[in-house]
C-alpha cells in the first residue's frame, strides 16, 4: 500500500453481535464468520507471525450487580509481513465496535470496510481489510466489548466469601494462565508475543482495585464511580496480566531495596497474613541475591482469593493464591502448614525470574517455568526455614511422585508439542513440575553449586524480558562449566531426560572388584526394549567407605573397577538421580542384613529409596515380593519418618487393591505385618504437638494407623477428645497436628448430632486450613444422604466451595461403596464439571483419576472406557488414557502378585492365618469391612502439595 494512501478502518458490530454470540454456542467445532460459509483466513491454532503487539491500553469496568463487565482495548501493532488480516485471540467476548488506525495518524484518512470472522475452535477472531497492511508500518487497533464475569476459575471471574456475621461479599479476580487472557480482552495470547500493558479499572467506591503495577492516579467520574489508572508495565506475556477488584484489607512492608510487599485478604483474616508478609520479604531478598538480578517492579502484592482452582498464580507484581497457600493461622496452623505456605510463596516468587522475566517460547517448554520454580522453592525454603527439612519434603512431594507418574506408558516427555488449549492445560502436571524439578536437582548435583548458579544467572541476564527454550539454558550451563574448567556437554546429557518419556532402571551386579551396570526403561509392567538410553549421573558408596563416587553412564552396559573388595554398594546416593536401582540378589540380601543390624550406615533418604525401589521392582515382577517383604523387616527398629512413610505408602496401595478386589484375608495379614513392625512405635506416641516437623508427621501417621486396630486405644482416645471438644463448643484446644484425625474419628463413630455440629463449625470458621480439615472429616460420614449433600453443595457453591469439590471426591473415592457413589455423581454432572474446571485442567484430571485408579476388574475398565468414549473430544486426553492404564495395571498386578504376597504373609504370620475368620475359604470372598483411605495429593494446578500424613492412611474396622 502506498505510504500516502492512509486509511481509516471502522466496523460497527451491533448488527453482528447476535450472530457472534450464537456462533459461540451453536457449533463449537466449526469456523464462523460474518458471512455464512466463509472460510476463516487462518487455519493454525498458533497465531500468524505477521503482526506483533507492542502496547495494550486496557479499560475494564466490572458490574457487580449484573455480574458482567465491559471493556475497551487499544493495541499498538507492528506489522512484520504484508497481510490483509489481524488475527488475535478472543473467547466468550461479545465484540461491539472495532477500529483500525494507521500510524502516524492523518486527518484525511479514508474509511474502509473491515470484516470480522471468528474461529471458535481455535479461539481466534480475524479483522480482515480489503487493503493490505504493510510490513514496517504500525497501527492502532481499538475494540470495545462486553462479557459475563466468569463462573469458572479462569478469565475474569467472580468469587465470594462469607463474613462472620453471615454476609456474603463478592469480588472479581483474574486467572489467565495458560490461555484465558483472551476471555478478558482480545489479545495476542501467546507467551512469546510480549508487550507493555497499561491497565485502567472503573469501580465503585466501596471496592478497591489492584493490578500488576502500582496505581498512578484515581479519577472521580460524573457517575460517582472511580477510575484507577495504573503505571505502564514492563514488557511481559499476556497470561501474566492481572487485576483484582475487592473490598480486601492489606498489610505492607518493604524489602531492603525498597520494594513494597503487601498481603491482601478479607479484613477478618488479616491476623493470618503476618507470616506470609514476613516470608515474602525474606524470600524476595534471597532470590535477588541468588540470581544476582534485582526484582524489576516497584511492588509485589500477595492476594488470598477465596475461590481459586490452583494453588497460586505468579502474575508479575500481583500474585494470587488459594487461601490455604497464603494464610497461616497462628492458633490452628501447624509446622506442615507453615512449610506449605513457605514453599508456595517461594515457588511463585521464583517465577518472577523464571517465567516472568524470562519466559518459555511456547508451552511445550512449560517445565522451564514450573520445574525451575518448584526446585528453587525448596532451595529458598531451606534457606529461610532450615528446621522444616525441605529436602525431605522435596523427596516426598516431588521426587517420588515424579517417579510414580513417569512409570506409566501414558506418561510423556518433559518437552512435548501442544496444539490446543486443552493440551496446554494438560502440561500443568507432575511431569512438568516434579520431574522437571527432579532432573534440575540431578543436574545441580552433577555440575556443582558454583557452575549451576553461574549458568542460570547468565541465562536469566541474557534473555531478560524475552523468551527462551531449553537449549538456551543448556548453552548457558555448558559455558559456565567450561569457564570453571569442567568439560561437559549439558545438552547431550539433558536431552536424554527431556526429549523422551520415562526414566531408567540401573541394574547393578557386584562381581569381586568389578561393578557391572546396565540400563533399561522402568515401567510398572514389563515391555519390550524401547531403545531409550539416558546419560545417567550414577553415584554410589560402598561398605568400605562413605565417600561418594560419581560416574556418568552413557552406554547401555558399563563396568566400574573398584579398588577393594566390598560387601555391598548403595547406588543413587540420597536419591539425587532420577532413576531406580536393581541390585543383584546376593547384594540385596547383604543390604537387607545391614539394614537390620546397623541401619545408620545408610541415610534416612537412602533407607527410604531402598524400600521404594525394592517394592516397585517386586510390583513390576522383576523381583519376588518375598525379597521386598524381607527387606521391610528392618523397619522394626526404624524411628525416622521418611523410610516409615515410604513403607506405609506401599502397604496402603496394596490394601487398596485388595479392598477393591474383596481379598479380606490378605488385608488382615498385611495389617498384621504393619502392626508387627510399627505397633510398638504407635503405642509410644504422645497426643501433643511436640517435636520437629518430621517427628510431628510421624506421630500423625502412626496414630492414624493405630486407630484402625481395635486392640490399640487410639480410636477411643480420639473419640473422647472429639466429644470433649464438642461439649466445650469447640473452645478447648486440640493438638494442632491431630485435629483432622480427631474430627474424622468423631464423625466416623458419631451420628447426626456430631455431623451437624462439625458442619456448623465449618460455616463459622474463618481459617481455610481448619475448613479443609473439617470438610475431609465431614466426608467420612456413613450416611449416603450426607455424602450426596456434600457433593451437591460443593458443585453448586452453596455452603461448600466448589474449589473444594475435589477434597470431597478424594475422600469418598477411598473405599468401594462410596467410590461407586461418587463415580455415578461425576458421570451424571460431567457437563457441569467441565464448564467449571475446563477439559485438560489438572484439577479435573485428578478428580477422575482419584476415582478410577482404584478399580481392579475388567468390568470397571469397560465401564470407564465406555463413558469417556461416549463424550466428544475426550478420547485423546491424557487423563482418560491414564485412567484406563491404571485400571489395567491393577488387574495385571493382582493376577501376578496376589498369591505370592499371600504366601509370604501366611508363612510369616501362620497363627493369624489359621485363627482369623476372614482367612477361612468359605469367608474369603466376603465384602471387606475395612475402610481404606487412599494415598492422594492435594494440589494446585500450577504446582503440587504433598500428601499430609493423616491423608496417607486410614484403616478403620
Amino acid at each position: 500500500m502506498p505510504a500516502n494512501n492512509r486509511f481509516f478502518l471502522v466496523l460497527t458490530l451491533a448488527s453482528f453481535s447476535k450472530t457472534f454470540e450464537e456462533a459461540q454456542h451453536i457449533n463449537t467445532s466449526a469456523n464462523h464468520s460474518a458471512t455464512p460459509g466463509e472460510v476463516f483466513p487462518w487455519s493454525s491454532y498458533r497465531l500468524p507471525d505477521s503482526i506483533i503487539p507492542e502496547h495494550y491500553y486496557i479499560t475494564i469496568h466490572p458490574d457487580f450487580q449484573n455480574r458482567t463487565f465491559t471493556g475497551r482495548v487499544k493495541i499498538l501493532l507492528a506489522v512484520l509481513k504484508d497481510t490483509d488480516h489481524v488475527v488475535l485471540n478472543s473467547k466468550n467476548l461479545q465484540l461491539r465496535e472495532a477500529l483500525l488506525l494507521p500510524l502516524p495518524e492523518h486527518h484525511n484518512q479514508k474509511k474502509l470496510s473491515l470484516r470480522l470472522q471468528e474461529s471458535v475452535q481455535n479461539e481466534q477472531v480475524a479483522f480482515t481489510s480489503s487493503t493490505t497492511l504493510q510490513a514496517g508500518r504500525k497501527y492502532k487497533l481499538f475494540v470495545s466489548y462486553t462479557a459475563a464475569l466468569s463462573s469458572s476459575f479462569s478469565g475474569f471471574y467472580k468469587a465470594f466469601y462469607r463474613t462472620r456475621n453471615g454476609t456474603t461479599r463478592m469480588l472479581a479476580a483474574t486467572h489467565f494462565e495458560a490461555t484465558s487472557a483472551r476471555k478478558a480482552f482480545p489479545c495476542f495470547d501467546e507467551p512469546s508475543m510480549k508487550a507493555v500493558f497499561s491497565i485502567t479499572i472503573i469501580r465503585d467506591q466501596q471496592h478497591n482495585a489492584i493490578s500488576n503495577m502500582p496505581k498512578r492516579t484515581t479519577v472521580p467520574r460524573a457517575d460517582r464511580l472511580l477510575e484507577d489508572h495504573f503505571l505502564h508495565s514492563v514488557k511481559m506475556s499476556s497470561y501474566l496480566v492481572a487485576f483484582v477488584v475487592s473490598d480486601f484489607a492489606s498489610k505492607s512492608t518493604a524489602s531492603k531495596r525498597g520494594t513494597k510487599v503487601s498481603v491482601f485478604a478479607p479484613s477478618e483474616q488479616m491476623i493470618q497474613t503476618q507470616y506470609a508478609l514476613h516470608a515474602g520479604v525474606k524470600i524476595l531478598q534471597f532470590f535477588e541475591e541468588y540470581f544476582q538480578i534485582p526484582y524489576p517492579l516497584p511492588k509485589i502484592d500477595l492476594v488470598a482469593i477465596p475461590d481459586f482452582e490452583a494453588g497460586a498464580m505468579e502474575n508479575w507484581g500481583l500474585i494470587t493464591f488459594r487461601e490455604t497457600s497464603l494464610l497461616y493461622d497462628p492458633k490452628i496452623s501447624t509446622l506442615r502448614n507453615k512449610l506449605w505456605v513457605t514453599q508456595v510463596i517461594a515457588h511463585e516468587l521464583a517465577h518472577q525470574w523464571f517465567g516472568n522475566l524470562v519466559t518459555m517460547e511456547w508451552w511445550n517448554d512449560l517445565w522451564l517455568n514450573e520445574g525451575f520454580a518448584t526446585y528453587m522453592a525448596f532451595i529458598a525454603t531451606n534457606h529461610l526455614e532450615p528446621s522444616l527439612c525441605a529436602e525431605d519434603q522435596l523427596l516426598i512431594t516431588t521426587f517420588y511422585r515424579a517417579l510414580e507418574k513417569d512409570s506409566f506408558r501414558t506418561s510423556h516427555p518433559i518437552s512435548l508439542p501442544v496444539r490446543s488449549s486443552a493440551q496446554i492445560r494438560e502440561m500443568f502436571d507432575v511431569v512438568s513440575y516434579c520431574k522437571g524439578a527432579s532432573i534440575l536437582r540431578m543436574l545441580h548435583n552433577l555440575l556443582t553449586e558454583p557452575i549451576f548458579t553461574g549458568g542460570i544467572r547468565a541465562y536469566l541476564k541474557e534473555h531478560s524480558y524475552g523468551n527462551a527454550h531449553q537449549d538456551h539454558l543448556w548453552q548457558a550451563l555448558t559455558k559456565s562449566a567450561v569457564e570453571a574448567g569442567k568439560s561437559v556437554n549439558v545438552k547431550a546429557i539433558m536431552d536424554t531426560w527431556t526429549m523422551q518419556k520415562g526414566y531408567p532402571l540401573v541394574s547393578v551386579t557386584l562381581q569381586g572388584r568389578k561393578l557391572k551396570l546396565s540400563q533399561s526403561i522402568f515401567t510398572l509392567y514389563p515391555q519390550s526394549d524401547t531403545g531409550f538410553l539416558w546419560q545417567i549421573p550414577f553415584t554410589f558408596y560402598t561398605s568400605n567407605s562413605t565417600a561418594v563416587i560419581s560416574h556418568l553412564m552413557k552406554s547401555k552396559e558399563e563396568s566400574i573397577d573398584l579398588p577393594h573388595d566390598v560387601a555391598w554398594i548403595k547406588a543413587n546416593v540420597n536419591s539425587t538421580g532420577f532413576y531406580r536401582v536393581s541390585y543383584d540378589l546376593p547384594t540385596l540380601r547383604v543390604i537387607s542384613r545391614q539394614l537390620r543390624e546397623q541401619r545408620s550406615v545408610f541415610s534416612r533418604s537412602d533407607r527410604a529409596s531402598l524400600i521404594d525401589d525394592t517394592f516397585h521392582l517386586a510390583s513390576q515382577g522383576s523381583l519376588k515380593y518375598s525379597e521386598a517383604f524381607s527387606l521391610s523387616l528392618s523397619l522394626g527398629k526404624e524411628k525416622e519418618y521418611l523410610p516409615i512413610r515410604m513403607f506405609v505408602v506401599h502397604m496402603t496401595r496394596m490394601l487398596s487393591k485388595f479392598a477393591f478386589s474383596r481379598e479380606r484375608c490378605v488385608m488382615q495379614l498385611l495389617k498384621k505385618h504393619i502392626l508387627s513392625l510399627l505397633g510398638g512405635l504407635m503405642q509410644a506416641q504422645r497426643w501433643d504437638d511436640s517435636g520437629t516437623l518430621p517427628q510431628q508427621n510421624l506421630r500423625t501417621l502412626l496414630l492414624s494407623i493405630a486407630k484402625g486396630y481395635r486392640r490399640l486405644p487410639a480410636a477411643q482416645h480420639a473419640e473422647r477428645l472429639f466429644h470433649h471438644w464438642m461439649e466445650a463448643d469447640g473452645k478447648t484446644q486440640l493438638p494442632r497436628t491431630l485435629r483432622g484425625m480427631v474430627f474424622q474419628v468423631g464423625i466416623k463413630k458419631g451420628g447426626d448430632r456430631e455431623w451437624m455440629f462439625l458442619l456448623r463449625k465449618y460455616i463459622e470458621s474463618t481459617s481455610s486450613t481448619d475448613k479443609v480439615q473439617i470438610l475431609a472429616a465431614l466426608s467420612r460420614t456413613r450416611s449416603t444422604r450426607k455424602k450426596k449433600w456434600l457433593l451437591n453443595a460443593a458443585l453448586q457453591n452453596q455452603v461448600i466451595k466448589t474449589q473444594d469439590f475435589g477434597t470431597i471426591v478424594r475422600q469418598l473415592a477411598r473405599c468401594p461403596k462410596s467410590n461407586q457413589l461418587v463415580w455415578k455423581f461425576v458421570q451424571r454432572h460431567w457437563s457441569k464439571l467441565v464448564k467449571k474446571f475446563s477439559l485438560g485442567s489438572s484439577y479435573l484430571s485428578r478428580i477422575v483419576v482419584s476415582i478410577t485408579s482404584k478399580y481392579t476388574t475388567r468390568k470397571k475398565y469397560e465401564e470407564v472406557k465406555k463413558f469417556f468414549r461416549s463424550r466428544k473430544n475426550l478420547r485423546n486426553l491424557a487423563f482418560v488414557r491414564q485412567s484406563l492404564e491404571m485400571i489395567k495395571v491393577n488387574i495385571l498386578w493382582l493376577k501376578k502378585n496376589k498369591k505370592q504376597i499371600k504366601s509370604w504373609l501366611r508363612e510369616e504370620y501362620t497363627e493369624t492365618y489359621t485363627t482369623n475368620r476372614h482367612c477361612r475359604p468359605a469367608r474369603a470372598k466376603q465384602k471387606p469391612l475395612i475402610d481404606l483411605h487412599t494415598v492422594y495429593s492435594f494440589t494446585d494446578a500450577n504446582w503440587i502439595q504433598g500428601n499430609s500424613p493423616e491423608e496417607e492412611w486410614e484403616i478403620s474396622t
